[in-house]
């Protein structure tokens, strides 16, 4: 099976079984919920005729319970007042004669008349048991009635085809003189007043002509193969004119059924690809009229289903990679229609339509997958796809306002790009690559500029997510083209970008200052990049580091929180990423602080304080609920910070271990005192500065290395290096407690 094919048969596959069957479950749930609906409506109907009768001829309108289901109401006595009725006894009197005393008293009295309303509420709220009574009376016994006789007239047509009683071709007519009838009855009895009756029997007339044609081709061969064509789509387009005729929506999709049903009954040995897929055109586009016209989206479901198993029954038979190019027409066709009539189905703000309109949006995928399956042996037309695809996909997006739909062209179709130059590069194939790529990024910052234009005060999330995304799409994609013969010019690639967005925020900053802000950490981005490209993977980290302080500046800025969590989010994966690069190692030419573990580290230590600075200086009303995040921040630093240095102790005294006998003890011994003079400066910032979580990290790190002096370094250093560290821890703890003795005021 080819990949086109297997495309196919998965997404059909996924949709039918997760998509059809629970659909089909929904609209006929929704449709009982609209029958109980009308019944309600009609029932308050009842009893607001029934009032503002009564409150017309004076009589109360009391309301008393409703005799038991089963018991009607007794009848008024022969001759009484209630014989008439309220009503037609102001009817029958002129208006111009005057009315007798008594009569007129006796109209006024109050009539002791609340037997027959509460007897016609209660008809009518046992409308919906006598509704669940006729369906059972009028339509299932009618299905069940209907089949068992199919069944009994088929048996007995066997039964005299076994005995030899008919020809073959008197087989045929009487099939069709009897489908004929059913069809011409049920239309009769429909138009006399019992259409349900009638839509079913000339179903099963139209059922006996499908399958008479069927037999007199495949059976008895009395016709050939373009007659019976011909003469199933007779029967299709008689029962979508039935359909049609009589609104019945069940007749609607065993037209649309049997009419996708056609060429797989009549069959054929040779590659009909454009009669077929032509048809089948034909056919969907009648189907989305009549499902518009009569309001039956569930016909636009069931046609998309049959077009996509016609697909994959054709393309497992015959498929060839050249023949791409119709194949391509086709898929492009159907995916634009079915696209269409789901955007469609979404505007017309019903349960049913929306619920069709939104399973029928993922078109759009089904048919890409099938396009890039089918294009992938032939990589002009494919890059000329992707190239149009996205060009869909904005001009869809601006002609309905929709950030959501050129975000959506930008994620299937940006991948796909990517993967095909990851396969294809060298020297070979450089300029039509590069030109998608640049297009497509074009493409959507245009889409991108001309939303913001119109409304530029705020951002629509899939907007801002697309303007990212653009961005770093444009700089990848580049950069996988022309780094296997370009390496060292990369650098100035990301410094090229980081300029023009550079620029782009100067030019928008009036227009838009949160545009300004995102491209603004476009061009941070794209500097961090450089910097990693220019010198090794150390600073890649410094990159990446710069690109989140970006992000999260641009969220405080425009007051969005998932801005700033996805800044956050990136910024922990580059602390995983420098942690992972043998941080702890010692390379071979090392160098105390001048080296670019330390470069590194210092400008994320600087990130981590200036995003704390940001926080409390650009955080407005956030910054009273952002305080666990400058905590989080500040502690990072300051981590950050002791791991850089303990990790340049190591590596000084490591280096020397070779050469000098006592390096393994001076080691332990300078960690000992590193971390005391650490947490005492703590204290003492946070002493100055008032802020506890500086004091309660210091707190926790001289407790830490009380218990390494006296857990590890008792029983390991001896010497001179034993009493280096405990006198200088035991001064530096001395001297935080006298801080805190001789500050406990500003502490407290």
């Amino acid at each position: 099976m080819s990949a086109a094919v297997f495309a196919l048969a998965l997404a059909g596959a996924l949709f039918l079984d997760l998509v059809v069957l629970p659909i089909v479950l929904i609209l006929r749930t929704s449709w009982l919920k609209s029958d109980v609906s009308r019944l309600r409506v009609r029932l308050e109907d009842v009893e607001r005729q029934l009032q503002r009768a009564l409150a017309a001829t004076g009589t109360p309108a009391k309301r008393e319970a409703a005799p038991p289901a089963g018991l009607s109401a007794p009848e008024p006595p022969a001759g009484s007042a209630e014989e008439a009725g309220p009503a037609a006894g102001t009817a029958e009197m002129p208006a111009h004669e005057p009315v007798p005393a008594a009569a007129s008293a006796e109209v006024t009295a109050p009539v002791p008349l609340p037997e027959r309303p509460a007897v016609a509420v209660a008809a009518a709220r046992t409308a919906t048991h006598e509704s669940l009574e006729s369906r059972i009376g009028g339509r299932w016994l009618l299905y069940v009635g209907t089949a068992a006789l199919v069944l009994g007239v088929g048996f007995f047509v066997k039964y005299a085809f076994d005995n030899n009683w008919i020809t073959e071709t008197a087989r045929v007519v009487i099939g069709a003189v009897i489908g004929l009838v059913m069809v011409l009855g049920g239309h009769r009895i429909a138009r006399r007043g019992y259409p349900l009756y009638g839509q079913i029997l000339a179903g099963g007339g139209f059922a006996a002509l499908y399958i008479t044609v069927f037999a007199a081709l495949s059976y008895y061969s009395l016709i050939s193969r373009p007659v019976a064509f011909g003469l199933m789509v007779l029967v299709t387009a008689g029962a979508a004119l039935a359909a049609d005729v009589h609104r019945s929506q069940g007749l609607a999709v065993f037209a649309v059924a049997g009419g996708f049903l056609t060429p797989f009954l009549v069959g054929g040995d040779r590659n009909a690809q454009v009669v077929l897929l032509t048809y089948d055109a034909i056919l969907a586009v009648g189907t989305a009229s009549m499902a518009a016209r009569r309001g039956w989206p569930f016909l636009n479901l069931l046609s998309f289903a049959a077009v996509l198993l016609t697909f994959i029954g054709w393309a497992d038979e015959y498929y060839t990679p050249d023949q791409w190019a119709p194949t391509e027409v086709f898929l492009a066709f159907f995916g634009s229609l079915y696209t269409l009539i789901g955007i469609r189905m979404r505007r017309l703000r019903n349960e049913s339509a929306d619920i069709v309109g939104s399973l029928l949006l993922v078109t759009p995928v089904v048919f890409h997958v099938a396009s890039v399956a089918n294009l992938q042996p032939h990589w002009m037309p494919l890059l000329v796809y992707l190239t149009l695809f996205a060009l869909a996909g904005v001009v869809a997006s601006m002609k309905l306002d929709a950030a959501w739909l050129r975000l959506g062209a930008f994620i299937v179709a940006a991948p796909v790009l990517w993967g095909w130059i990851g396969t294809h590069h060298g020297s070979g194939w450089l300029l039509a690559p590069a030109v998608v790529v640049v297009a497509i990024y074009v493409m959507m910052l245009v889409a991108l500029g001309e939303r913001v234009s119109r409304q530029p005060a705020r951002w629509l999330r899939g907007d801002l997510a697309l303007f990212h995304a653009n961005g770093l799409g444009l700089f990848a994609g580049l950069y996988m083209i022309f780094e296997p013969v370009a390496a060292a010019r990369m650098p100035w690639l990301a410094l090229g970008l980081g300029a023009w967005h550079g620029a782009v925020a100067w030019a928008v900053r009036a227009t838009s200052g949160e545009a300004g802000l995102n491209s603004l950490a476009l061009a941070f981005a794209m500097l961090g990049f450089a910097i990693g490209l220019k010198f090794d993977e150390w600073w890649a980290v410094v990159g990446w580091a710069v690109e989140s302080a970006a992000v999260i500046w641009v969220g405080l800025k425009a007051r969005r929180e998932w801005m700033r969590l996805g800044g956050a989010l990136l910024l922990a994966w580059t602390l995983v990423r420098l942690l992972t690069l043998g941080y702890f190692e010692t390379p071979a030419a090392f160098s105390p602080l001048f080296n670019p573990r330390a470069g590194a580290t210092l400008v994320i230590v600087a990130v981590c304080y200036a995003l704390a600075v940001a926080h409390e200086h650009l955080g407005g009303e956030l910054r009273r609920r952002a305080q666990p995040e400058i905590t989080v921040l500040f502690v990072l630093g300051n981590a950050l910070a002791l791991a850089l240095l303990t990790a340049e102790i190591n590596s000084y005294w490591r280096v020397r271990e070779s050469i000098d006998a006592a390096a393994r003890l001076a080691r332990g011994a300078w960690l000992s005192v590193a971390w005391a003079v650490y947490g005492t400066a703590l204290i003492v910032v946070g002493i100055v500065r008032r802020y506890a979580p500086s004091r309660y990290l210091a707190i926790g790190l001289l407790a830490s290395t009380a218990a390494k002096v006296f857990l590890v370094d008792l029983s390991t250093l001896g010497g001179i290096y034993r009493i280096a560290g405990f006198v200088g821890l035991g001064v530096l703890l001395l001297l935080g407690a006298w801080l805190y003795q001789r500050y406990k005021d500003v502490i407290r």
